[in-house]
């Protein structure tokens, strides 16, 4: 709420009144600049064009003269976000099958949705009005409490929004309703297109299709940096009806943004994690963007998955879900198979052109074509650089054609550790069991390395100044090995002096707005070079980019996890795909000292029907989901042999409970220390308790529930990594 003033007297009124202010002349000045507004306005406002003081505007309310009142004054995250007219492109063949599909089920549980209503105004007919009983309480009728009804709301919405002006829906749609009636399909779909495909459009229609309906949409997305670009392209097609959640939101813009999707005032949510419980009281579409991100999973209490709440949300509401991604977690495909899901796949690139209509058009354009550069090979050709001569001759030539290039590196910092070379000692946090990385000062780059660098743990964020003698030896044959996203600008600044680059990474992006300010300069071609971590991999439309350079693609690809081969397929498929996405063919260096990996050859020929093959088999035979559940327990503690005793204990006590239930199939992993083994001062060990597929939800939640493990205990089901 705001304080605000606004003149109480008439226009005819006023010369009198200002005449017996002849000797108060700063409530005279309010006066007269207060008669200049045509609505009221904040007392800060008028503080800083009058210099008056509370006490002056106190006196002149005092005087029948000025009214002083409250008003809600919303905090808009979009009032700064440029946007463009939006005129949609005629759909492809796959996307308009894929539109005709989704909304055919839309519309079914719309029609379901309406026939409940009536059942309940029937049954309030019969048995009468519940309105004396305090449980059964009825909602106040739609458009009281600042509620707008729908049918107002709709009239306001611009004419074919979301693109349906031009959009000639098939002859057969309600054909195709009435046959989903008797046996309805999944309202679950994966939305399965590679990079480039225009799964975004999709969206946007099934989206304009739901408002049309008067039902909301709630768009979940996995990062902050992808919400900007997708909020831009949101807002230019639903104008006025967009409310964005987000953590970077301060805490009155995110209220202000929950308080009008409660009154319906906003019909379209999108958000990262959390927007999953936005208030959306007439919710009828869920879309999970990029479904297989990880950082869907919220890694402290409560341990949600954003995809899985959100299928859960959509049973409860009977919501339409779409899943899209270009690389779906491997279980998710899975269901897709087993028919858990229904599959729609958006086979081709799209660009865009304009016929001869006027209208824009989609056109298929060729996947950027993808080298792997065997690093030992440039190793035994004495070539000592981080790049591969391939990436170093492709970057020059990008920087000769005006293209912009991408150099991908999943490792913040400039070194990833400190080694002595006399003794083999590396400096590591004092708090953790993971190794110092390097970062340098970023305020200071004219001073040596050593001077200028600081240690950071990637774990617990601690700090440390950067040594000159080794420790443990009093050596100062010490020197830092490996690369991050610094040390890979430094390289390439020095190589490419007349570059423009940029660095895109969490210590690059941490400010508000900053991710905003990053996209606008790539978009606006101030930038010629993004250096970035998977932050920059997947979901941003950057037109101008031309060649992906992925600096060391092993970096992850051996980790001790059944799921770092899905990663790293993953994330090369979907840096790769930055590259070529408007007109010209993107070229694509992926640079690895492991090339044959099936991981990366899967990557090379954009073949997801090739990786999930091979995965989808490993995981079968090793008992690994889908083909199993999995439940993590960690136990922390400040001595080593105490956090031993109790995973000990546990997975003794997890044992005798198996047994006793006669649970066949369950089985237990470890214990065992964790990968990183002690973690902000406390040792940690873990185990994993692997369930059958087909074993009863109940099952598993009475063990659980009748386990108690002992305080210091994290419990995780269905973790996303086992590190």
């Amino acid at each position: 709420m705001v304080r605000c003033a606004r003149l109480a007297i008439s226009t005819a009124e006023l010369e009198a009144a200002l005449e017996s202010l002849s000797r108060a002349p700063r409530q005279a000045a309010v006066l007269r600049w207060l008669a200049q507004q045509s609505t009221a306005v904040p007392l800060s406002s008028i503080t800083a064009a009058t210099q008056a003081s509370s006490t002056t505007l106190r006196e002149l309310e005092r005087r029948g003269l000025v009214q002083l009142e409250s008003q809600e004054q919303r905090r808009d995250p979009l009032a700064n976000t440029p946007t463009s007219s939006d005129q949609p492109p005629m759909l492809t063949a796959d996307q308009q099958r894929a539109y005709t599909t989704i909304v055919a089920v839309l519309e079914h549980r719309r029609q379901e949705r309406d026939s409940r209503g009536l059942a309940r105004e029937d049954q309030r007919q019969q048995y009468g009005d519940a309105k004396n009983c305090g449980a059964c309480a009825p909602l106040p009728p739609r458009g009281r409490g600042g509620a707008m009804p729908f049918d107002k709301l709709r009239d306001r919405l611009p004419k074919g929004v979301g693109g349906e002006g031009h959009l000639e829906l098939p002859n057969d749609l309600s054909t195709m309703r009435d046959q989903v009636g008797a046996d309805v399909p999944s309202a679950t779909f994966l939305l399965h297109g590679v990079t480039g495909s225009g799964k975004t459009e999709v969206y946007l229609r099934v989206i304009a299709r739901a408002l049309r309906l008067g039902r909301q949409a709630l768009v979940l997305v996995p990062e902050i940096a992808l919400t900007a670009q997708l909020v831009r392209r949101f807002a230019a097609r639903f104008p006025g009806q967009l409310a964005v959640l987000h953590s970077a939101l301060g805490l009155g813009e995110r209220y202000d943004e929950w308080r009008r999707l409660r009154r319906g005032e906003a019909r379209v949510a999108i958000g990262s994690r959390s927007a999953v419980f936005a208030p959306l009281p007439d919710l009828g579409l869920i879309v999970v963007d990029e479904e297989h991100e990880l950082s869907y999973k919220h890694d402290s209490s409560p341990r949600y998955h954003a995809r899985d709440v959100a299928l859960q949300l959509a049973a409860l509401t009977g919501s339409v879900t779409i899943l899209g991604s270009a690389t779906p977690a491997v279980e998710s495909f899975q269901r897709a198979q087993q028919g858990d899901y229904q599959l729609l796949t958006l086979h081709e690139r799209v660009g865009g052109s304009i016929g001869v209509d006027g209208l824009p058009r989609s056109q298929a354009l060729p996947l950027p074509r993808v080298r792997i550069v065997d690093m030992r090979h440039e190793l035994q050709e004495g070539n000592r650089s981080i790049f591969s001569q391939a990436l170093q001759q492709a970057l020059r030539t990008s920087l000769e054609r005006n293209e912009q290039s991408i150099l991908f590196l999943n490792r913040r910092g400039a070194a990833s550790f400190i080694l002595c070379r006399d003794c083999g000692h590396i400096i590591g946090c004092e708090n953790c069991s993971s190794a110092m990385t390097v970062h340098y000062d970023e305020h200071d780059h004219e001073q040596t390395q050593a001077a200028s660098s600081t240690l950071i743990c990637h774990s617990c964020a601690a700090r440390a100044p950067m040594p000159y003698i080794c420790p443990a030896c009093l050596s100062r044959r010490i020197r830092s090995f490996g690369i991050g996203t610094q040390r890979v600008v430094e390289e390439v600044t020095a190589l490419l002096p007349n570059a423009r680059v940029l660095r895109w990474d969490r210590d690059s992006s941490g400010g508000k707005g900053a991710h905003e300010r990053m996209l606008d300069a790539m978009l606006h071609g101030e930038v010629d070079i993004l250096v970035g971590t998977q932050m920059i991999a997947k979901g941003l439309d950057l037109p101008l980019v031309g060649l992906v350079g992925v600096v060391a693609a092993d970096t992850g690809l051996h980790l001790p996890d059944f799921r770092s081969g899905e990663r790293a397929f993953q994330l090369l498929t979907q840096v790769a795909g930055r590259a070529g996405r408007r007109s010209a063919e993107g070229q694509v260096i992926i640079q690895s000292y492991d090339p044959e990996h099936y991981a990366l050859r899967a990557a090379q020929e954009h073949d997801y029907a090739a990786f999930f093959s091979q995965e989808i088999a490993f995981r079968r035979e090793t008992g690994y989901p889908p083909f199993s559940r999995l439940v993590r327990f960690i136990h922390a503690a400040s001595d080593a042999a105490r956090a031993q005793r109790e995973a000990e204990h546990l997975a003794a006590q997890l044992e005798r409970s198996i047994k006793q239930r006669k649970l066949n199939g369950w089985g237990i992993v470890g214990p065992a220390p964790a990968c990183i083994q002690r973690s902000r001062g406390r040792w940690r060990w873990h185990l994993i308790l692997r369930v059958p597929s087909h074993a009863q939800e109940a099952a598993l939640h009475n063990l659980l529930d009748d386990l108690l493990p002992a305080p210091g205990w994290i419990v995780d089901v269905d973790p996303v990594h086992v590190l």
